[in-house]
């Protein structure tokens, strides 16, 4: 039941809140649930994403185990239907950028893909191991000598998609630390600009009309840069 009532409850919260997410006036129920929809462009009509995500992780971990339950685990179809399902949604993450931080679209990406290349290897392996009875035909059909090499390879791969990972969640690191921004100084963290359901605005620059027009409109403009 969990594949089915998580999602599902995950769905229903997201219709609930919806109109208060797009308005930007966040409530209790909506605060609670900001871990669904606050990586998210809400604006661009990707309020429901988290659902397709945890839809699309259930498929990868347990329900593609339903295919072929008796020789699933001796053929290609698992791994086919997987790596189809990571390539799929890997164009469709490109193409929708569904996240308001390029950080995050560039970390997804990044780990889907190396996810798609680890179920891609995975259909190496099998073809040599389901071609060892003939020594020259895993070299023949992915062009290694035997399954244990094709297994090195996977392995070495892994490790350097992984060293690879590390150095691309450095850089941001780094490159974000360093980007000028404003943060809180309670908790380091980017500001919370959700608005309350009894609030307007986030803020008003007082001013005077006749002289302090250009400079007021200097002020905003600095603000939006270094907002979140």
């Amino acid at each position: 039941l969990w594949p089915v009532l998580v999602p599902l409850a995950f769905l229903a919260l997201l219709l609930w809140i919806r109109n208060d997410v797009r308005a930007q006036r966040v409530g209790p129920v909506a605060l609670a649930c900001r871990f669904l929809w606050r990586d998210y462009d809400p604006a661009g009509g990707f309020l429901f994403w988290e659902v397709i995500d945890l839809v699309r992780k259930l498929f990868l971990a347990s329900l593609v185990l339903f295919l072929d339950p008796e020789h699933g685990s001796s053929n290609m179809q698992r791994l086919f239907f997987a790596t189809l399902i990571s390539g799929f949604y890997l164009v469709v993450l490109a193409f929708a950028r569904p996240f308001k931080r390029s950080e995050d679209l560039y970390f997804a990406g990044t780990a889907n893909f190396f996810l798609m290349c680890c179920f891609a290897s995975g259909v190496v392996i099998q073809l040599c191991e389901s071609a060892a009875y003939d020594d020259d035909m895993c070299h023949t059909l992915v062009g290694f000598e035997s399954a244990r090499n094709a297994s090195e390879f996977v392995v070495a791969l892994t490790a350097t998609m992984l060293a690879l990972l590390l150095f691309v969640v450095l850089f941001k690191t780094i490159s974000a630390a360093r980007a000028p921004t404003i943060r809180l100084a309670s908790s380091g963290r980017h500001p919370a600009l959700e608005l309350p359901s009894e609030c307007s605005f986030h803020g008003f620059i007082s001013h005077a009309w006749g002289t302090g027009q250009d400079q007021t409109h200097t002020v905003v403009r600095r603000l939006q840069l270094l907002l979140p």
